[in-house]
């Protein structure tokens, strides 16, 4: 079945026009939560679709790193988090230590005000995790990444050693500027290469 233009709407951030359809309409209020039996309706989007997927893309960061203080210890650290974000972030050490109770920013919901506007004052509150490493030695500058050695800008990789300018990698060595490797060794600016070694420019097509 065909879907039915309902509305045409300008976009708050780029002004351009999309459309608002029948099923667009469907599906927000199938997604609307309910509370004590009453379902609150999500409007419909005051941004394009090009805008939206921006926006929540905008969540996640993997790749870019700051330098900025732990807002626990104040010590000098590295994030993915700039120093200007709204946000509380604690080191790593800090983070998952004792030190503090997450339960403490618990709140009861206010049926007076929007889910939204008070899900922005929950994420400013809650503190976060600097960066996302485990199990690692000797690889500062990287996120995403687990029981890795001796690596540099590295991001998205597993069991990992003496590799430099990585992303996506698994089980693999001595290897820079490449990317969806797995169980390499010795390799240079590569992608999709699987149990290779001494490789240079290459790619699975």
């Amino acid at each position: 079945m065909q879907e039915k233009i309902v509305e045409v709407k300008t976009c708050k951030h780029c002004n351009s026009s999309f459309e608002i359809t029948d099923k667009d309409l469907e599906f927000y209020e199938k997604v609307s939560p309910s509370f004590w039996w009453k379902k609150y309706l999500i409007p419909s989007p005051t941004l394009c679709p090009d805008c939206r997927q921006q926006r929540r893309l905008s969540f996640r960061n993997e790749r870019k790193l700051y330098k900025r203080n732990c807002d626990a210890s104040w010590k000098p650290i590295i994030s993915i988090y700039s120093p200007n974000k709204p946000f509380k972030v604690y080191e790593q050490s800090f983070w998952w230590s004792d030190k503090w109770n997450p339960l403490d920013y618990g709140k009861d919901f206010d049926f007076s005000k929007s889910f939204f506007e008070q899900f922005e004052e929950l994420i400013k509150e809650v503190p976060r995790l600097s960066l996302y490493t485990n199990g690692c030695e000797n690889s500062y500058f990287t996120n995403q990444i687990y029981e890795c050695k001796n690596c540099y800008l590295i991001f998205s990789c597993q069991n990992c050693e003496d590799c430099i300018y990585w992303k996506r990698l698994i089980d693999s060595s001595n290897c820079l500027d490449c990317f969806l490797c797995v169980g390499s060794s010795n390799c240079y600016s590569s992608i999709d290469i699987s149990w290779s070694n001494n490789c240079y420019f290459s790619e699975v097509l």
